[in-house]
């Protein structure tokens, strides 16, 4: 007997996230290389916010259409067992955009760094999902009233909050020092900023994570209230709750996107998106024992799994972030030279998407020794040539 044909619309989905997966992470880097060019403007003050940005706009929105298409398709067609490898294979996406578009040096700890974050990325997503059916706006109020999870959203909610206003009062504080506003402490020192801002963007790049995996919980139920409104025909858009959910479900997708902006600010791909993602998977993972209360569902070496994963996965990152302080060698460079003027450092002017482009098609081939790395375009204290920095703009 032959076996039925296969599911046409699980290829297609599957297709279209593997395809969308290429275009965030494709997107995320131009959103990265906006900021660092905005970044080399001096004096500060001359610095562009991101949405007067071409460069930014166009990864921001490509970013957002690729997610929601993503999104339909994986949550409509494409089985939990399958999102873990596609979630690894946007961290292999990420890896491959930050050598192209970003110029990040791709070595040996490289590939070793990028492997162990494939490796955790699978362990984590495959392992830390428990189905769940769905649900009626009753069924949902019930989970919401339990007390463990008012227990629990509570605690999650306030050190959220906390690490929410310590990041943003350092940031406020670092970027004072910067511009000269403040004098330097024990705890900020100009020569110590570039670093300091690193784990300012991880900080924000997880925070994001976790705000996302609730954006995803709401979301999880306002698809299950849709669901039994449109295919079995229960409204469950007459009660004001259900509407709740729905601006709770879009402020916290806005913040997520916010916050995620924030750290690409501020920190290499590399480090900050497979952070983010473990964030992410780990939040959903305990928002879903509790709110869903999946204890009895979960077996404990799940739980192991995801815990060998997150170890692996942090221990890619710190390989990669290791990598990138051992390539660092001092920058020479005349005190003398002036950076160049503002209004000379123009997205448009740089060729936009097709400068992006083009840089990714001649990087295969060579690429020009004024090219500055990631680490390397924010050394404190230093102002590249005029001479270097044409170079780099392509001016």
């Amino acid at each position: 007997m032959l076996d039925p044909p296969p599911d046409n619309n699980f290829w297609l989905a599957l297709s279209v996230s593997i395809v969308t997966n290429l275009i965030q992470s494709f997107a995320l880097a131009i959103q990265r290389k906006s900021h660092i060019l905005n970044d080399t403007i001096y004096p500060i003050e001359h610095r562009k916010n991101a949405f007067r940005r071409p460069l930014w706009v166009a990864g921001f929105s490509s970013y957002l259409i690729a997610n929601i298409i993503g999104s339909i398709f994986t949550i409509g067609y494409l089985p939990i067992v399958i999102l873990a490898p596609i979630g690894a294979m946007g961290l292999v996406f990420n890896a491959i955009f930050a050598k192209l578009v970003l110029g990040d040096p791709f070595t040996r700890k490289s590939v070793v760094g990028t492997i162990l974050i494939v490796i955790g990325a699978i362990l984590v997503g495959g392992f830390g999902v428990v189905r769940e059916p769905n649900h009626s706006l009753e069924d949902l109020i019930q989970l919401y009233h339990r007390p463990a999870f008012i227990a629990y959203f509570s605690i999650l909610e306030f050190f959220t909050l906390i690490m929410l206003m310590a990041t943003h009062y350092i940031e406020y504080r670092v970027n004072k020092v910067e511009r000269g506003v403040l004098p330097e402490s024990k705890l900020i020192k100009m020569q110590d900023i570039p670093e300091i801002k690193m784990k300012l963007g991880v900080s924000y790049g997880m925070l994001s994570g976790n705000i996302s995996s609730q954006s995803l919980l709401f979301a999880k139920s306002g698809l299950e209230l849709l669901i039994l409104t449109l295919i079995h025909g229960q409204n469950q858009f007459k009660y004001f709750l259900t509407w709740v959910l729905v601006v709770i479900m879009i402020v916290t997708a806005l913040l997520q996107l916010f916050y995620l902006n924030k750290g690409l600010r501020l920190c290499d791909t590399v480090i900050l998106i497979p952070l983010s993602f473990c964030s992410f998977n780990v939040s959903c993972l305990f928002n879903g024992l509790v709110y869903y209360n999946q204890w009895s569902r979960l077996f404990w070496w799940q739980i192991l799994c995801v815990m060998i994963g997150i170890v692996i996965l942090v221990s890619g990152v710190l390989i990669l972030s290791w990598r990138t302080n051992d390539l660092e060698e001092p920058e020479i460079v005349n005190e003398t030279d002036i950076p160049p003027p503002a209004d000379q450092v123009d997205e448009v002017s740089m060729g936009g998407i097709s400068g992006v482009a083009a840089a990714v098609a001649s990087s295969s081939s060579h690429r020009p020794a004024a090219m500055p790395t990631e680490k390397t375009r924010l050394l404190p204290n230093k102002r590249r040539s005029t001479m270097e920095s044409n170079e780099f703009y392509g001016i």
